[in-house]
């Protein structure tokens, strides 16, 4: 099970996932605090995977604050490394008989390669072992 979480422990950037910005950017608690103090802090780093997600179901006005963060915190592409990892964990997981989507083998394998901690409300989506993930704030 994910750790429970707060910022200021030592912690390493933090990648949020979809989810997290969708309740972050609604202002629902815990997120949203966690979200201004990880800013504040400059803990933040972004997935161009989260990104696009995101963007699907923004208003107008949530994409003006998107935009706005993105221009001050890292977006990580979906590079060859990413690719390479993301496939690898897609294909063992569906070998064990869990399909997972094939975005969220980036998102993981983002947080993998840049040695980020993943911020989701869906860890069954993350069963990889090998990167950090909170769901408890």
């Amino acid at each position: 099970m994910g750790k429970k979480f707060a910022i200021g422990m030592g912690i390493k950037q933090i990648l949020p996932d979809t989810n997290v910005l969708i309740l972050g950017f609604k202002n629902e608690e815990p997120y949203a605090s966690f979200l201004r103090k990880a800013i504040t802090e400059k803990k933040l780093v972004f997935s161009s995977v989260v990104v696009a997600e995101y963007l699907v179901g923004a208003t107008d006005d949530q994409e003006k604050v998107l935009n706005a963060l993105t221009s001050q915190f890292k977006v990580l592409p979906v590079d060859l490394p990413v690719a390479q990892l993301g496939a690898f964990y897609r294909k063992k997981y569906i070998k064990r008989g869990k399909k997972l989507a094939l975005p969220d083998c980036f998102i993981g394998a983002t947080c993998k390669i840049y040695n980020l901690v993943l911020l989701t409300l869906d860890k069954k989506d993350f069963p990889m072992q090998d990167i950090e993930i909170i769901e408890k704030i």
